[in-house]
């Protein structure tokens, strides 16, 4: 499969080169998760970790672009390192997927996270999708402000102290 390859321009004028993972990414994913924040990765894996185990880089980085698909957005200095990725898993035969991200703390706030999604949405509609699932822990207000920004429809609700937010890919098949 062809890696497509293209460039998103964030809010100040940084140009970043974006592309599908591939497999041979899994060192820089662990790579980024090492760079980020202990905050950022509490955030994204809902606990303390010191590391991206190789088993798990692994996992994230082996997709098979259709139903585990992921962007990653590459170092504009250095592009053998990744800043950010935006993925989603489909739940089984379903058409929902869980969604997930995570940016490397120096390119937070810089609308590299909601650029990203907005591809992955495209991407996932093209696969048929209709809805991602996102586990927000309350206090991930960026997150949280991200997916409302959307503007698509969403619902909620609480378990255990997560924020589960469907997100509608169609807005006119809202379930």
């Amino acid at each position: 499969m062809p890696v497509e390859r293209e460039v998103l321009a964030l809010r100040d004028g940084t140009v970043v080169p974006v592309r599908q993972v591939r497999a041979e990414d899994a060192a820089a994913l662990q790579r980024l998760v090492g760079r980020s924040s202990d905050r950022s990765v509490y955030l994204r894996y809902f606990g303390p970790m010191k590391e991206l185990s190789k088993e798990q880089a692994r996992y994230f980085a082996e997709v098979d672009g259709w139903d585990r698909f992921a962007l990653v957005a590459l170092d504009p200095e250095d592009e053998d390192e990744i800043v950010a990725v935006v993925r989603y898993d489909r739940e089984g035969e379903t058409d929902s997927a869980e969604y997930a991200a995570l940016v490397e703390d120096r390119w937070q706030g810089r609308g590299l996270g909601i650029a990203l999604t907005r591809r992955v949405i495209e991407a996932a509609r093209r696969r048929g999708l209709r809805r991602l699932c996102a586990l927000v822990l309350h206090e991930n207000t960026s997150m949280l402000h991200l997916l409302r920004s959307l503007d698509l429809p969403e619902q909620q609700r609480w378990e255990d102290g997560v924020e589960h937010i469907d997100i509608y890919l169609r807005p006119d098949q809202v379930a």
